[in-house]
């Protein structure tokens, strides 16, 4: 079935009570809410460090990008980039708060009408004073088909945006949305100049070496090798104030080996996006920061496509798949083996945790069986096996020794799983592009709302935005994704949801493998003075200090 979509995620995905001012109506502050992690690894409490000003720094990323522009290219590195350049009208604070961000304030007049005040004195690093006509213009951008957006689909419900005053914007969308009020956020809104996108317009050269990022962000980016590096200056200019570091470089060292040894000789101050086993590696040389992120790793199986389209073939993978041997093996136990999309702790305030805990026991489960795996398997239109290929990036290593993991299971009962690395680049470019019918998806959600990754993966309504890489339709889960998305009250969106995800879990559309942890490191001389879920999603190099 063919409806439009008005789901964003924000991948990209990722985020309490909100801290809110002149705000949203009470029914949609409590729908909205995010709740604290309550496991071992939730956000930690500021750490203390020094005021002085720190010259340079050199941080390594684990896979190059190949656009600063988080639209064309939505990867989690591109956007540890971005947000340092370029903010949005709302923010996420470390822990998963919603904040003010370029707006100042904001209200619902209705339940389809958002409005925001604009922060005064803001003005981008080129010297233009930020103005409500900007950020019209940069989300008509997104919304404008021709600049093939990857975010456009996170502005489908929007009826339309307007400049409706001096320092004011508002946002009409077509139908009630609750979830709509995380969209202008960093994962799916960076602003930029009217003047600037206007420029870039015609050259279609934005976010690359020529044309750079403009923004109004606590840095401006000054240089940027595709395939080096990426280097910035602190905005002395910035609303914020003066962050503590005066230069950045973000250096691409995809090698793992290269990374500990440009540490451990100083060449490099820290490393950002360490796969876990690794990560274990530079406790001895570095502070290293294990944070719950929200993010998940996952199988996607087209279920348009043989064998996929098989149930039994789904469920025969599953079944060979040692999800707890994967997150203690290879994760070195830092993580959670998954049974859906969303972490359990993305559920905020729709639902209480016994209500969370009860729904996911009730999402059906695959234990690591192989007879059962053969069992289903002969009962499928395949029973003899067939051979498959999956790929997955440079940046993940953990994910192919999954892959490699689950090729071993699936050869004892027939199937050949071909593995194959690609990189970050390639990787995100055959993600939903219909090329593999086999994937691995691997989201960082940015909002702390389970629909940035039910609607999108889901809904049946997002095969044709190009989200729902499984082809996934299903008529109840549709009505159900449809009614939360429309409802104001947090306990009827989260029953909803819940609903939602525990009938798609009975189809296994994906077979969620894990919900992950983020691994920074930083040289003994630094401190990061926040860490949570969400810290990267944000001006995060504004943290650093050094050591007291």
């Amino acid at each position: 079935m063919s409806r439009d979509s008005g789901y964003g995620p924000s991948r990209r995905t990722l985020l309490g009570a909100l801290g809110l001012s002149a705000l949203v109506a009470p029914s949609l502050l409590t729908a909205c809410a995010p709740q604290r992690d309550s496991s071992d690894d939730s956000p930690s409490p500021a750490a203390s460090g020094s005021d002085a000003e720190i010259a340079s720094l050199n941080i390594a990323l684990p896979s190059s990008i190949s656009s600063l522009d988080v639209g064309r290219e939505a990867g989690i590195l591109n956007y540890m980039v971005a947000v340092l350049a370029q903010e949005s009208l709302l923010s996420v604070s470390p822990s998963g708060e919603l904040k003010p961000g370029l707006a100042a304030s904001w209200h619902q007049s209705d339940a389809r009408t958002y409005v925001y005040r604009l922060r005064q004195g803001v003005t981008f690093t080129d010297g233009t004073p930020l103005t409500p006509a900007d950020v019209v213009a940069s989300i008509e951008w997104i919304m404008d088909a021709s600049h093939g957006s990857q975010l456009a689909y996170a502005y489908a419900g929007v009826e339309s945006v307007k400049a409706t005053g001096e320092a004011e914007v508002t946002v009409r969308l077509k139908t009630a949305d609750a979830a709509f009020a995380w969209t202008p956020t960093p994962g799916t809104l960076l602003i930029s100049s009217k003047a600037f996108l206007a420029k870039h317009s015609k050259k279609s050269d934005l976010g690359t070496a020529r044309s750079l990022l403009l923004g109004t962000g606590p840095y401006k980016i000054t240089e940027f090798a595709a395939d080096d590096h990426v280097t910035l200056e602190r905005n002395d200019a910035w609303w914020g104030g003066k962050a503590r570091v005066m230069r950045l470089k973000l250096s691409f060292v995809p090698d793992s080996g290269t990374r500990l040894v440009a540490m451990e000789s100083g060449d490099i101050d820290g490393a950002l996006n360490l796969a876990s086993d690794e990560a274990r590696s530079w406790e001895s040389t570095a502070n290293v920061t294990y944070t719950s992120d929200r993010s998940v790793v996952s199988l996607a199986f087209d279920t348009s496509r043989a064998p996929w389209s098989d149930p039994h073939v789904r469920k025969a993978v599953a079944h060979a798949a040692d999800r707890a041997g994967m997150v203690s093996g290879i994760l070195r136990g830092k993580g959670k083996a998954a049974t859906a999309l969303p972490s359990p702790d993305m559920w905020a305030n729709l639902l209480t945790d016994h209500q969370v805990s009860a729904g996911y026991e009730a999402i059906p489960g695959y234990n690591y069986d192989l007879d059962a795996a053969a069992a289903e398997l002969a009962k499928s239109s395949t029973p003899k096996g067939f051979t498959a290929e999956l790929h997955y990036p440079s940046s993940g290593p953990q994910l192919g020794k999954a892959a490699l993991a689950l090729a071993a299971s699936l050869k004892k009962i027939g199937i050949t799983l071909n593995v194959k690395e690609v990189t970050l680049e390639t990787w995100i470019s055959e993600l939903g592009s219909g090329k593999h019918p086999l994937q691995f998806l691997w989201y960082y959600p940015t909002t702390g709302d389970p629909s940035e990754l039910t609607g999108p993966y889901l809904d049946g309504a997002s095969i044709k935005s190009g989200t729902n890489v499984a082809h996934y339709d299903k008529e109840t889960v549709n009505r159900k994704l449809a009614a939360a998305k429309s409802s104001t009250a947090a306990a009827t969106r989260g029953r909803d949801l819940m609903s939602a995800l525990q009938s798609s879990g009975a189809d296994l559309p994906y077979l969620p493998l894990w919900w992950a942890q983020t691994a920074s490191a930083f040289s003994r001389k630094l401190v990061l003075t926040e860490t949570g879920p969400y810290a990267f999603i944000g001006p995060w190099a504004t943290r650093i200090r050094s050591a007291a």
